[in-house]
């Protein structure tokens, strides 16, 4: 470093600065040949009690540098980001070029390799020069600059900026100071070591920290391939990089001055030859010579395509667990100072081949250039049975800085406000299934009818016992169906496979609304603003509170899992830059769900798939899923599984209200496309056996009592003592004798709570003389179960019977848009004996008009 000269009005005070500078400087100078006698003398000098006060220790400290994030292709790690403070890659004395120690050592301190750290012919001629005689002149040898800088860079870690500041400061204290610890250097370690020191600690411009970061963004190369003229052009700028460094144009004729003053050094002190010395000074620093490279700092700059869980896993490093530690350090302050230091190889759960495979989906069908609205689109994947993030992709491009473009972000659609500053979206339907969850522990069964006419809800209708008094308060709640559908009974899979709001109020009004959310968070799906649930009735279909991808994902990974709830897991290792390992935060699973109850989600949820063939995967694989969609058509999702990978995605308006009524199978596009990716990485695998006592139930509902044939009277008050509301239809053909019940709707031995109303077909005897049984002995057909089957398809299987299907009789009746053409009931019932030509009654489903809609 150039000494400052004083003004002549300062001689004075100079001169007796100087004499006990020189005086103390002395002592310092013989202790690198005597060091003995040099503490001897200090102690009987009074002069030279600031050498008492001198730090005694010195060494050379870790320097910062870059972390790296890995992801995984094809099985084996691969690099897909790296972050830093200081972009620094420590080198070993093996890899250090012998251009750049050449440089250094000519342009900085040629007598480096005979001296002990101090420089007398310097000191004197930085003493004089601080008079006025002479140019200017430092006494600093590459020792002391390397003992400046660790100080201002140990200070800077620390947040010390009296200290970091102090360095740059003009003052005697401050270079005796570094004498000192100079001197302690030399005696610690070697010269070659202090050389690799310096090189790897060096600041070529901005946050460009070593010679290999600098030979790579300067010269677009390792610094193994460095010239004698990039060596000497680099070592130019470490005495003052911010008048000297070649990314600002500016500089390089400043640049070019210094370099070629070093060349000429090294040119006398024989490190390269006359020749070499004028090849390297006739190329000039310019944009030919130099080929500065862009920076490869942060999520921003990494893989494409991982660019938000890069960012994903930046906040995860950094947040807070549960025990108040951090997953670096004890305290907050610790962990940053270990992320500032770097070196760290993070390596995450990322599959970065299926990550590219969804993103490429997600592009296409959701581009982000969508100007008429602005439209999202985010895809998370977790591995089943460990939480592992496998994808997480989104419509817009990662963009953290000011101005983003249209068509870029530094939201994370995917993750929470903790960890991507998103405040969620509403689920719609898609909330469903915690309603369903719920349903199955309180001991009710899948196959009872529920009663799902619209209806009016109001206060005291939903019980909530974690609100107070215990029930939901709101005005007056009147939900519809999609596309203004009506339904009357219908089944919990039913209602699952076609979305049935009303059937889903009443489901939800026999439990308890806590209950619900609170299964709902225990299967991983929490308000994306980390507070606490909405508790209003629109929040059972999913009307109240914003969710994650990610959230969903965990749902329907539980359901998958068997009931068990597994903590997303981006980060499965961490190797400290020693080598060491770094613990992550450890799988985390829960049993959110019983066994039982997850095996019979997956019956109904596969069955929803199975009846929804836009979000069905070819192959044999099983699939459980769920749509969503919000009023208007604002927000769409499906969420779903594999026996190993979940899937949720989401495609809406990330703001606004714009319906995407004719985009509604977008979200059926990109899942099902997904899931064929996911399957086909990670195949195989079953869901569980449904638990048949957990089909059934242990609830009120209980199986229809058979009235079939008798009068009509008797069988009402038979089941109203039971507790069911009966109605009474309008006689229908029947083999049974005029006045007696032909059959019911629910059928006989249907699973139904007391609250179901129950219709009798009384029989108007006209197909009573008709044979209904073959003679004993002459045939063993009996007949098939044709409920839930289409009108044409049950025609099909009577005849597959042996059955004639002319032979059938319909009664058509109002069951809503989604029992149009479905067989609702029939008689005989199935397994009951019959000859061929034996006729079969049967109610078929059709709309507010009556009659055959068509089937």
């Amino acid at each position: 470093m150039a000494a400052t000269k004083h003004k002549p009005g300062s001689l004075l005070g100079s001169l007796l600065g100087l004499i006990g500078f020189s005086a103390v400087a002395g002592v310092l100078v013989s202790a690198t040949l005597t060091p003995a006698l040099a503490v001897a003398s200090s102690a009987t000098t009074s002069g030279l009690d600031l050498f008492e006060s001198l730090p005694s220790y010195a060494q050379i400290t870790q320097q910062a540098e870059r972390n790296r994030i890995y992801g995984v292709r094809d099985g084996q790690p691969v690099e897909i980001a790296q972050f830093y403070n200081q972009d620094r890659q420590i080198l070993t004395w093996e890899q250090v070029p012998r251009t750049a120690v050449d440089a250094l050592v000519a342009g900085e301190d040629r007598r480096f390799y005979t001296h002990g750290g101090v420089d007398a012919p310097s000191v004197v001629r930085a003493g004089l020069s601080q008079l006025g005689f002479g140019g200017d002149s430092g006494a600093s040898t590459l020792t002391m600059q390397l003992v400046r800088q660790q100080i201002a860079m140990d200070a800077y870690i620390r947040g010390d900026d009296e200290t970091y500041a102090q360095q740059y400061e003009q003052s005697y204290q401050r270079k005796l100071a570094e004498m000192r610890l100079a001197i302690g250097l030399e005696q610690r370690y070697t010269k070659n070591e202090i050389v690799l020191a310096y090189l790897n600690i060096a600041n070529f411009g901005g946050n460009v920290y070593g010679i290999e970061s600098g030979a790579q963004r300067i010269f677009g190369k390792p610094a193994a391939q460095l010239s004698a003229a990039e060596a000497a052009s680099l070592i130019a700028t470490v005495q003052n990089p911010s008048t000297r460094n070649l990314f600002n144009a500016d500089n390089w004729p400043r640049n070019q001055e210094r370099r070629d003053f070093i060349l000429r050094g090294m040119a006398s002190e024989g490190y390269i030859t006359a020749e070499e010395r004028d090849a390297a000074l006739a190329i000039p620093v310019d944009d030919a010579f130099v080929n500065v490279q862009p920076p490869n700092n942060g999520c921003i700059s990494g893989y494409d395509s991982t660019r938000f869980f890069c960012d994903y896993v930046q906040r995860t490093l950094q947040q807070e667990q549960e025990d108040g530690s951090y997953i670096l350090g004890a305290s907050k302050e610790d962990n940053a100072a270990a992320l500032f230091q770097g070196g760290l190889r993070v390596y995450t759960s990322i599959d970065v081949d299926l990550n590219d495979a969804v993103q490429e989906l997600v592009d296409t069908n959701v581009p982000n250039t969508e100007e008429r609205w602005r439209s999202g689109g985010a895809v998370t994947q977790l591995e089943v049975s460990t939480g592992r993030i496998l994808t997480m992709v989104q419509n817009k491009d990662y963009f953290n800085g000011e101005g983003a473009p249209y068509t870029a972000t530094s939201v994370n659609f995917n993750a929470d406000y903790a960890l991507g500053r998103s405040g969620g979206f509403q689920p719609g339907s898609g909330f469903k299934i915690f309603t369903l969850a719920q349903w199955i522990i309180d001991g009710h069964s899948v196959n009872e009818q529920v009663d799902a006419t619209r209806e009016q809800w109001n206060t005291g209708d939903f019980r909530a016992s974690c609100v107070e008094g215990g029930v939901l308060r709101f005005n007056e709640y009147d939900p519809q169906n999609n596309e203004g559908n009506e339904y009357r009974r219908m089944t919990p899979t039913q209602i699952m496979v076609n979305s049935v709001n009303t059937g889903t109020m009443r489901m939800a009004s026999e439990l308890d609304y806590c209950d619900i959310v609170n299964t709902a968070r225990a299967m991983g799906a929490s308000p994306a603003n980390g507070g606490d649930w909405e508790y209003q009735p629109s929040g059972i279909i999913g009307g109240a509170g914003n969710v994650t991808p990610m959230g969903m994902a965990e749902a329907f990974a539980t359901i998958a899992n068997g009931g068990v709830h597994c903590e997303p897991r981006a980060i499965d290792r961490i190797i400290a830059r020693d080598g060491s390992e770094i613990q992550p935060p450890g799988q985390q699973c829960q049993e959110a769900l019983s066994p039982e109850v997850a095996s019979v989600m997956q019956l109904v949820l596969e069955e929803v798939t199975e009846r929804n063939p836009l979000n069905n995967p070819a192959g044999s694989t099983p699939v459980i899923s769920k749509t969503g969609t919000t009023n208007g058509v604002v927000q769409t999702w499906v969420n779903g599984a594999s026996p190993a990978v979940a899937t949720s995605v989401w495609v809406g308006n990330i703001v606004g209200n714009v319906s995407l009524q004719d985009r509604w199978n977008v979200r059926s596009t990109v899942f099902r496309g997904a899931m064929a990716e996911a399957i086909a990485r990670y195949p195989g695998g079953q869901f569980l056996d449904p638990d048949q006592d957990t089909v059934d139930g242990d609830g009120d509902a209980s199986a229809l009592p058979d009235v079939a044939g008798e009068p009509v009277a008797d069988a009402q008050a038979t089941l109203e003592a039971a507790g069911y509301t009966v109605q009474v239809a309008d006689p229908i053909e029947g083999i049974q004798a005029q006045g007696a019940v032909e059959y019911t709707a629910p059928g006989a031995g249907t699973l139904v709570s007391p609250s179901t109303p129950i219709i009798l077909y009384p029989s108007n005897g006209g197909l009573a003389a008709q044979p209904s049984s073959p003679p004993s002995g002459e045939s063993d057909q009996t007949w098939p179960d044709l409920v839930g089957q289409a009108l044409a398809d049950a025609r099909g299987t009577v005849e597959g019977a042996g059955f004639d299907p002319a032979s059938i009789q319909v009664t058509w009746q109002d069951h809503g848009e989604a029992n149009l053409c479905t067989v609702l009931a029939q008689n005989p019932l199935p397994g009951s004996p019959g000859a061929a030509a034996d006729p079969i009654s049967v109610v078929v489903g059709t709309n507010a008009s009556g009659g055959d809609p068509g089937c």
